[in-house]
């Protein structure tokens, strides 16, 4: 039998607040695994774990929530496809479950690589200033050097 835990205690043990759980129940991020019928939510260890991954995705890669969403949505659709090709006793239906999951992930390698192709365009701007400010330190035309650190130039 699965152990539930109530929003407090989500809350103690994620250091999440009510509103956040509630928020990421009204976008769909985490919907709790049981409701009781006055509207209590009710969360399971899985429900823990998948606040702990958002937790790691906007901590670690500085995801937005609605990014974050996509990418445990695809996670879910893949073991859902991945599920049904071990359970296709038909060898064309296993290969279409293969086949949207590897869709899936395509499309989230695509994503994951266009959020890589940003933060390295980011990391080359303040590599930039870096560099002008340490020039700053040593040089004489200082309204020339602060007017490029500033991106005017």
């Amino acid at each position: 039998m699965a152990t539930f835990y109530q929003i407090g205690e989500v809350c103690h043990l994620t250091g999440l607040t009510p509103r956040a759980l509630h928020y990421y129940d009204e976008i769909g991020l985490l919907v709790p695994s049981e409701r009781l019928a006055g509207g209590q939510r009710l969360y399971t260890a899985g429900d823990l774990e998948r606040i702990e991954r958002i937790k790691d995705l906007k901590r670690l890669l500085g995801l937005s929530l609605s990014e974050i969403k996509r990418i445990l949505d695809a996670e879910d659709a893949r073991a859902r496809h991945l599920a049904a090709a071990e359970q296709a006793a038909d060898p064309s239906r296993r290969r279409r479950a293969l086949e949207s999951a590897l869709g899936v992930t395509e499309e989230q390698l695509a994503s994951v690589r266009e959020k890589v192709e940003q933060l390295g365009r980011l990391q080359r701007k303040l590599e930039r200033q870096v560099r002008d400010l340490r020039r700053l330190l040593g040089h004489t035309n200082h309204s020339r050097a602060v007017e490029r650190i500033g991106g005017h130039a």
